[in-house]
C-alpha cells in the first residue's frame, strides 16, 4: 500500500517539484478530511486513516503532519464548494492517481466500519467532479470490502 501512494501522491525531486508535492498534499488532505466530516462526526479512525495515507504519501513527520491536517482543515471551512480543491486535482493528477485517490477516500469514509449516506453522496460526487469512470469508482469500492 505505502509503495502505491508513494508513487501515486508522492514528492517529486527538485524544489519545484517540492512546492508542487506539498500543493498536492494540501488538496488531497483537503478532500480526505472532506470525507472524514461528511457525517458531521470525525471518528478517530477516520482521522487515523487520514494521517497514515498522508503520513506514508508525502514522507510527513508528526509537526509536518499536524500542520497540514490544521491548513486542511482551516481550508474546508472556508470552502463554499468543492470547485477549487477539485479543479487542482484535475489538472495535476493522472487518471492513476484520481484512482489511488480514490481508494484512499473510500478507506476513510469506512475506518469507522460503516458507510454513512453522506460519506456515500460525498464520494459519488466527487468521483464526478473529479471525471473517475463509474467502473473505477465502483471498482475502488469493492476491492476494499473484498479486503476487509
Amino acid at each position: 500500500m505505502k509503495s502505491i501512494l508513494s508513487r501515486l501522491f508522492g514528492p517529486a525531486s527538485g524544489a519545484a517539484s517540492a512546492h508542487t508535492a506539498q500543493s498536492a498534499a494540501l488538496v488531497v488532505a483537503q478532500l480526505l478530511i472532506e470525507i472524514a466530516r461528511s457525517d458531521l462526526k470525525v471518528q478517530d479512525a477516520e482521522l487515523a486513516v487520514v494521517r497514515e495515507h498522508l503520513a506514508q504519501a508525502y514522507a510527513l513527520s508528526g509537526a509536518e503532519l499536524d500542520g497540514l491536517i490544521a491548513e486542511a482543515g482551516r481550508r474546508v471551512d472556508a470552502a463554499t464548494s468543492l470547485y477549487d480543491t477539485v479543479k487542482r486535482i484535475n489538472d495535476a493528477f493522472s487518471h492513476e492517481q484520481k484512482a489511488g485517490l480514490m481508494q484512499a477516500l473510500w478507506q476513510v469514509a469506512y475506518a469507522d466500519g460503516r458507510l454513512d449516506a453522506y460519506e456515500e453522496a460525498l464520494l459519488r460526487r466527487m468521483a464526478e467532479l473529479l471525471y473517475v469512470p463509474h467502473e473505477v469508482f465502483i471498482g475502488e469500492k469493492l476491492r476494499l470490502l473484498e479486503a476487509q
